[in-house]
């Protein structure tokens, strides 16, 4: 028996959809195809660093949650 995956999509490549995503994934790792999409050319970040980055006290690198391709 094939298993057919669902096919979910999350609007938002943010905090909040990629937690969601992360949490689908946890839960149900082979159940959906998941595809994100935003408006942002790079992959999510963690937006409460964000105010490090802009006072040059950490790299902009070390506050993404997931690469790109995830």
């Amino acid at each position: 028996m094939t298993l057919v995956k669902q096919r979910l999509v999350i609007v938002g490549n943010g905090m909040a959809g990629a937690r969601a995503a992360e949490e689908i994934l946890k839960r149900a790792p082979d159940r959906f195809d998941i595809a994100m999409f935003g408006a942002e050319p790079y992959g999510n970040y963690n937006r409460i660093l964000l105010s490090n980055v802009l006072n040059g006290s950490q790299p902009a690198t070390e506050i993404f949650m997931n690469p790109l391709a995830w």
